[in-house]
């Protein structure tokens, strides 16, 4: 009969496809955990790893066991954290999807939720929206923070928005918008623009508004990264668009320009539709509703 135990050591294995690696994360000897794989191979009948000289790799079998350990281990921990709920101690992990420029804002929050449930933890992923959707789907991620868009499939979500904010032009100090106080989204036809890789809402939202404002903009860079972003328009690679809260932030030094008409941005809040949420997922959910004020 397969264990809690096996599957854990199973999936240490599987996330780093490395023996001696997954080791470490346990804490245990990497003799001790291949014996436990090879135990557990034997049970089930299958060759769950193929072994190579520099690490390892799923076979078929591994990959169905892999979906259905991540699922196993989270319900046992969902009803173990809404066993302990029942004498009032809300415990657990929480998974947050959470874009990058929420890094300026979540502190607050995630101080004084900790001071109202300190056997909580927050585990942060900083991920595309695109990315986010699906893993509160299929229940990698609890909740996750997203830009919302429209024509974005929601289906199996629920959401509530949480902040509107504008989007503000970035230019070089040397450049010559830096002198405007605002400018028209359609005169940067011809300016190089640095946008965030496909997959990104602040990406999809720009493009949409540059097509309403009659042009497809020049895309002369493509970064993850708000900070990489800010980065290249101070040193005159392009221009950006970013959310105020991102450019207000501590980074290099660009000029912020107020587009005209005003774009803006509406974020929410997502999780699961169906499923059933761990007692630390819906603390975690409700407190941020209740104390939005303190991500605006």
């Amino acid at each position: 009969m397969v264990d809690s135990r096996q599957l854990r050591y199973f999936l240490a294995v599987a996330r780093r496809l490395h023996f001696t690696r997954a080791a470490e994360d346990l804490h245990i000897a990497q003799p001790a955990l291949s014996q436990a794989i090879i135990q557990l191979e034997r049970e089930l009948g299958v060759t769950l790893f193929e072994r190579h000289s520099r690490g390892v790799s799923l076979t078929t079998p591994g990959q169905v066991l892999e979906r259905g350990a991540e699922r196993t281990l989270r319900e046992l921990e969902v009803a173990v954290d809404e066993v302990r709920s029942y004498v009032g101690q809300v415990t657990g992990r929480v998974r947050l999807g959470a874009w990058q420029s929420m890094e300026v804002r979540l502190p607050d929050l995630l101080a004084a939720f900790r001071s109202a449930y300190p056997a909580v933890d927050v585990a942060i992923n900083e991920i595309v929206s695109d990315g986010m959707l699906e893993s509160v789907r299929t229940g990698t991620l609890d909740l996750a923070m997203v830009v919302q868009r429209a024509h974005v499939n929601m289906s199996g979500l629920e959401c509530e928005a949480f902040i509107t904010e504008p989007y503000e032009l970035a230019v070089a100090s040397t450049h010559s918008l830096a002198q405007r106080r605002h400018v028209r989204l359609s005169e940067l036809a011809e300016e190089p623009f640095v946008l965030h890789r496909p997959g990104s809402a602040v990406r999809d939202q720009i493009l949409q508004a540059c097509a309403e404002a009659g042009f497809a903009p020049r895309i002369a860079l493509e970064t993850g990264e708000m900070s990489a972003a800010r980065a290249f328009v101070a040193a005159g690679l392009g221009v950006t668009i970013l959310p105020r809260s991102s450019l207000l932030s501590p980074g290099p030094v660009v000029h912020l320009v107020q587009l005209r008409p005003t774009l803006h941005r509406t974020s929410i809040v997502v999780w699961p539709r169906k499923g059933h949420s761990s007692a630390a997922a819906r603390s975690f959910l409700d407190f941020t509703l209740a104390n939005r004020h303190l991500l605006a």
